[in-house]
């Protein structure tokens, strides 16, 4: 064999070996998939500025800002901020991982400015957000250092009210915050809180507003607004905190034995702080009519965009009135309903029917005006759908359908033992008779007569009432014999029965609830724990209350300062400097369970 052949075998061998070590390799080998990596949670950082942040003396038109990586910017319309305000908001933008700011407004001379991203800054691939980031900068020799903080609510529900505009306005006059952007402006977070950084000293007025339009004026009718109604003079205090640190002492068996140790030091915080402003929308809305519909040729109904506190006058226009009584006015619970019920058929069975409708209005200054309006009802009878007809014999003819008044009730298959049976009517009711309205107790087979409470309901024009001491776990049967009822329109029902039963009392919870710390005319709310309301008390001092037959749920309760006693709740007024009614929350949720007593402690102060 020469010397080539034996380089070639000997190359041949070793390359045979290679190959086999690489499938020896990849046959032991576990597949994986490759990682990324831990998931990264930190936001951008910062590595520089220049002009660097908290610069005086600042006379440069663009700043650049250098972060540690790629970044975006989110909603920058919604989340940057300059306080004080500018004309023209700086233009900002993105270069590689330098953000840019340039200003076009001339700045004020001996001014600190705080520019503030609040959530926009956020990285790339994990949207981390560098939260409330903040270039600040002085035209003069310092930097302003004052601040106020607070909380914004909305003054029914006490939310927090996220995104709400928090401003301060140091010359005021009532007509400023309709005229006048404010001299610091700050925005609250999600949790409705807020702090205004870098305030001058001086004597302020604060608000809050939710600004439909950007523009830091309240000039909208939809728009939100809040405020204290009295001077606020920022300042800062030294003040001394404590903090107990926790520290090993020694470590004994493998147990760690901890000491306390207390550090002291020194802040400087404000003397305005922790603010609450409750933010309410006015009653700014004048009273117009909103919808006005003829569904039933007997009927004309007059829809308004908000409550009556007075009722309205209604007087034809293209007929005349036989008679006084050609109709019947009924209003709902809130006043911006009316429905005319025509009684006279020569009336309601014309097409077009105009009136012409006077009701009052309140002015800007709660003074009463009266307006006139002219509304057209127009009816037009629904076509029925059409029938095969049948061949009939021409002597015979079917007879007319009685038509009968459908009396509607709220029996289910089981009532409360603390219910009301509740009668209503489609149309107004001419006359009853209660002798022909009867409730029997069932037993076995038998029917026992019972004794009720029949009224006539003093709110609702077509609704009864029947109140009876219910037995618990009976049944019950309950039958409006014909003709006991009879509208305007002399129709009559025919006969009706409805069957039920009572719960048993085991299965209600009860509330026995003392409220404290009252002196003046409140409601007291029971709400569900989705908040809607199930019951409500007047009260007007120190009250005890039984709030029984309750479900075995989830309940809370609510108290509002009823401050000019008309039952409900009212918003504000900025330029009366009238503040909204005061709304109190009980802080726990209430849990009921059957045949349980909860007592309950309520006072409204704490």
């Amino acid at each position: 064999m020469n010397i080539k052949s034996t380089k070639t075998l000997t190359t041949k061998i070793k390359l045979y070996s290679f190959i086999a070590v690489i499938l020896f390799t990849a046959s032991c080998a576990k597949i994986v998939m490759p990682t990324g990596g831990e998931k990264d949670i930190t936001p951008p950082r910062i590595l520089k500025s220049y002009p660097e942040n908290f610069s005086v003396n600042f006379k440069e038109k663009k700043v650049v800002i250098k972060f540690d990586e790629f970044f975006q910017l989110k909603n920058l319309n919604k989340e940057l901020l300059v306080s004080p305000p500018l004309k023209e908001q700086p233009k900002i933008r993105v270069a590689g991982k330098n953000l840019i700011i340039e200003t076009t407004d001339t700045l004020k001379e001996k001014t600190t400015y705080n520019i503030n991203f609040h959530e926009a800054i956020a990285d790339l691939n994990e949207n981390n957000i560098l939260s409330n980031y903040q270039y600040c900068f002085s035209t003069g020799d310092y930097i302003d250092s004052l601040y106020v903080d607070g909380l914004v609510l909305d003054a029914f529900s006490l939310e927090p009210k996220e995104f709400v505009k928090v401003m301060l306005y140091e010359n005021y006059n009532d007509s400023t915050p309709y005229k006048k952007t404010p001299d610091f402006v700050s925005q609250t977070n999600k949790k409705g809180q807020f702090s205004i950084n870098n305030i001058k000293s001086g004597n302020y007025h604060i608000f809050a507003l939710n600004d439909a339009n950007n523009n830091l004026l309240f000039d909208q009718p939809s728009e939100e607004i809040a405020f204290i109604d009295s001077l606020i003079i920022p300042n800062l205090e030294k003040v001394e905190l404590i903090d107990t640190l926790k520290i090993i002492e020694s470590i004994v068996d493998n147990d760690t034995i901890f000491k306390d140790t207390i550090i002291k030091h020194t802040e400087f915080l404000s003397t305005i702080k922790n603010l609450e402003l409750c933010m309410f929308q006015e009653d700014y809305k004048k009273q117009y009519i909103a919808e006005s519909k003829r569904d039933k040729k007997e009927t004309c109904t007059f829809i308004f965009n908000k409550p009556s506190d007075k009722k309205c006058e209604i007087s034809p226009l293209n007929f005349d009135t036989k008679s006084e009584k050609w109709n019947i006015i009924e209003s709902n619970l809130n006043n911006d309903t009316i429905i005319c019920w025509l009684i006279d058929s020569t009336i309601y069975k014309r097409d077009s029917l105009i009136f012409e409708c006077k009701y009052n209005k309140k002015t800007i200054l709660e003074q009463d005006s009266l307006v006139t309006d002219t509304v057209t009802f127009v009816y037009v009878e629904k076509e029925k759908p059409r029938k095969k007809r049948k061949r009939k014999d021409k002597k015979t003819e079917e007879p007319k359908k009685e038509v009968f008044l459908n009396i509607v009730t709220n029996i289910k298959n089981k009532i409360d033992l603390n219910q009301k049976i509740i009668l209503k009517a489609p149309s107004p009711v001419k006359s009853y008779d209660a002798s022909k309205i009867q409730l029997f107790l069932t037993e076995d087979s038998t029917e026992i007569l019972q004794p009720i409470t029949f009224t006539k309901d003093s709110i609702f024009l077509r609704t009864f009432c029947i109140t009876n001491k219910w037995q618990e776990e009976s049944n019950y049967k309950l039958v409006i014999y014909p003709k006991a009822f009879t509208d305007i329109y002399n129709y009559s029902n025919d006969t009706i029965a409805n069957s039920f039963s009572t719960r048993e009392s085991d299965y209600y919870g009860n509330i026995n609830l003392d409220i404290t710390n009252i002196d003046t005319n409140s409601i007291v709310q029971l709400l569900s724990d989705k908040e809607k309301l199930l019951r409500q008390y007047f009260i007007s001092n120190d009250t005890s209350l039984n709030i029984n037959y309750l479900y075995p749920k989830k309940y809370m309760l609510k108290l509002i300062v009823d401050k000019n006693n008309n039952k409900e709740w009212d918003t504000g007024n900025l330029l009366k400097n009238i503040q909204p009614e005061k709304i109190y929350y009980y802080k726990e949720i209430i849990e009921i369970k059957s045949n349980w007593d909860n007592e309950i402690t309520w006072d409204v102060n704490k």
